[in-house]
């Protein structure tokens, strides 16, 4: 494989070619997510509870099985005869770093993420390797493994300094190797949420935003002159007015997309969430994006790290699916890179998903079946909090308080700190009086061979040829 750089706003191989990475992310791998494995609660809660539940040992082994099954060799191949030419791996630090022993590696996590490497070589298939869960959470979301919904990386120069050195140690290790087309800095940045999600409307510190990257970026060209460093706009890959223009070499910038026709309810074409959407639309909000902006204006090129469409529990399968080819094509149009979010899941977005009638979906059936009863429009859970927050909104008194976010951000906080703490030892309990072998059986549900195809992949592979 021929390692990879920046020429103007497009990505080339050594002697000179262009190349359009195409792809996807290999979601709930070194970095789980609960929605995705099926799981309540945080990746770093779950751990905990096994742990304490079934003891070290047996812990270990759920989770070795359940990362076996997430990716393998076989996938690989899979999403190379798909015709994909790159896969994003998100990674949670946790797994090469522990909080009790800062700046001390786990050879555990680099072994595991070698392996991958390995077979990314052998079939050619470029990595995007992405810290998605930094020391200190960048977000107060639970993507990031995060229990406490404050973000501590931003005002914790300790936290700075180990994520710094971690991608210090990326950096010698995979010194030369092509196979890393690029090392994605920090997922969805949320520069100013240290103290939760207000204030809202958002607003970005740029001051720590810039200097956290200037310092990253500068500590990895020391080591790596030529390896490309991808930087994602502020609020979750969204906002990028603030930021300085592109200061070293082989810079690529990353923005996310998920717009109301691929994650809300109602038909696209058609009234999404108040407004009309159509293909126009869609194409119109990526290119007047910030992202798109900074891309044009800096003569860069532009990754969307992360889109997709959510299936789960959905009677608009096909509208969503016709709305991800649409937002592909406005890519396409615009040059820009593109890595769909994410090939395997439980069955909310992925390519491909565990299938319905498995062992493993039917036993956490039950759990996301609570979960959803709260979380969807009509259900009892999002009416209370709605009236809930309504009600402190009136009591307060402010008319400058969003209505829609304080719903929101009341939702998140019952839904991560009570809901999702509340279902964890049930989850945990299903595989208590389960024998390594039963485990390990249930669990090989996410192997590629036992998943179903979803339509998506379909839709996706249509703009995989050229």
């Amino acid at each position: 494989m021929q390692g990879l750089k920046v020429n103007g706003n497009k990505i080339v191989t050594a002697d000179g070619k262009e190349l359009k990475l195409r792809g996807t992310n290999i979601g709930a791998w070194m970095n789980l997510e609960n929605f995705l494995n099926g799981y309540p609660g945080s990746e770093s809660a779950l751990r905990n509870e096994f742990a304490m539940r079934l003891g070290e040992s047996r812990a270990a082994h759920f989770f070795d099985c359940l990362l076996d099954g997430m990716f393998s060799e076989a996938d690989v191949v899979f999403l190379k005869t798909s015709g994909m030419n790159v896969v994003r791996i998100p990674v949670n630090y946790r797994h090469f770093e522990s909080d009790l022993r800062p700046f001390a590696y786990k050879e555990e996590g680099f072994e595991r993420l070698e392996e991958a490497l390995k077979w990314c070589e052998k079939h050619e298939m470029y990595v995007i390797l992405d810290m998605h869960t930094a020391p200190g959470f960048q977000s107060p979301d639970w993507h990031c493994d995060n229990s406490s919904q404050r973000a501590y990386f931003w005002e914790h120069i300790q936290f700075q300094d180990r994520f710094v050195a971690l991608w210090e140690q990326f950096a010698v290790r995979y010194r030369g190797r092509s196979v890393v087309a690029a090392f994605d800095l920090l997922n969805e940045p949320v520069s100013n949420s240290a103290y939760g999600r207000f204030p809202a409307p958002y607003r970005s510190d740029w001051s720590k935003i810039n200097g956290v990257y200037r310092r990253t970026v500068e500590a990895i060209r020391a080591i790596d002159a030529e390896r490309i460093l991808i930087l994602e706009g502020d609020y979750l890959g969204f906002y990028f007015e603030g930021f300085e223009a592109p200061f070293a070499e082989h810079l690529v910038y990353s923005s996310h997309l998920y717009p109301p026709p691929a994650v809300k309810e109602g038909t696209y074409p058609g009234k999404i969430d108040g407004e009309e959407w159509d293909k126009e639309k869609l194409r119109q909000t990526f290119f007047e994006s910030e992202g798109a902006a900074f891309a044009r204006k800096h003569n860069v090129p532009l990754l969307v790290g992360e889109f997709g469409a959510l299936y789960a529990h959905s009677d608009e399968t096909e509208s969503r699916s016709r709305a991800l080819g649409d937002m592909i094509e406005a890519f396409e149009e615009f040059g820009a890179h593109w890595t769909v979010w994410t090939f395997k899941d439980i069955g909310h977005m992925g390519l491909v998903q565990v299938d319905p009638a498995s062992d493993y979906a039917k036993k956490v059936a039950p759990l996301l079946q609570a979960e959803y009863a709260f979380n969807r429009d009509d259900g009892w859970g999002r009416q209370q909090v709605a009236a809930m927050a309504d009600r402190m909104q009136e009591t307060i008194g402010d008319g400058e308080i969003d209505r829609d976010l304080n719903r929101y951000f009341l939702e998140m906080s019952i839904r991560e700190n009570y809901l999702q703490v509340l279902l964890l030892p049930s989850y945990v309990k299903i595989f208590e009086s389960l024998t390594a072998d039963q485990v390990e059986n249930m669990l090989r549900a996410f192997r590629a061979e036992r998943c179903v195809q979803h339509e998506s992949l379909e839709v996706v592979k249509a703009y995989l040829s050229n």
